[in-house]
């Protein structure tokens, strides 16, 4: 009896171990993990603390470039949309600079003629600058996946002409429908404009 019964208890000692090992090995195999399984995460495009095309923006050089972003559930829409804001900024600058050269100077001169009010003055320089910018998006676009399902874009653009030469354009064609005084210098009028607008680009950056 008692030999019977210790057999019985090697042949259960040997059906444990085995299954237990059996498993073990399943285990193993089917989570190639020893804590378990673990579904992996979806990989997201994570922000950078400075985005590059910031950088690239700050770059000086001898055309204005802008840096701008947008957001949308789509990366087309988020895209084009950044470009076009980089685009508006860079146009919006060139506004602010001239205008405000021009009141300097016709504040510090006496200007013999006006022929528009200084509100019409400043919407023909902001159509011009809105029709006249010409540019290309320069570097690569950063693309980021924001934890609501959204997609921000960062895109920097640049002027096709040299800042320079658009300023020289401008002047010419400003000056003859009057609207900047024809008193009014032109190498001056550039070289302050330059100035203005390397104020703007420190103080709001890009």
């Amino acid at each position: 009896m008692k030999k019977i019964n210790l057999l019985v208890a090697l042949v259960l000692v040997v059906l444990l171990s085995s299954c237990g090992g059996s498993k073990q090995v399943a285990d193993a195999g089917y989570y190639n993990n020893p804590q378990g399984y673990v579904k992996p995460q979806q990989q997201t495009r994570q922000r950078r603390t400075v985005d590059p095309t910031y950088t690239l923006a700050k770059q000086e050089g001898e055309r204005m470039r802008a840096a701008q972003s947008a957001t949308a559930y789509l990366e087309d829409v988020a895209l084009e949309n950044a470009e076009s804001a980089a685009a508006q900024a860079l146009a919006a600058r060139l506004e602010t600079a001239v205008v405000g050269v021009r009141d300097r100077y016709n504040k510090n001169t006496q200007v013999n003629k006006k022929t528009m009010t200084e509100q019409d003055a400043q919407n023909s320089i902001k159509n011009y600058f809105a029709q006249k910018i010409s540019y290309t998006v320069i570097g690569e676009p950063s693309i980021y996946d924001n934890p609501d399902g959204t997609i921000t874009a960062y895109v920097c653009v640049e002027l096709r002409d040299r800042t320079e030469d658009l300023l020289s354009k401008a002047y010419d064609e400003l000056s003859r429908d009057e609207v900047i005084a024809v008193e009014f210098d032109k190498k001056k009028f550039i070289e302050e404009n330059k100035d203005e607008l390397k104020k703007l680009q420190e103080q709001i950056g890009l």
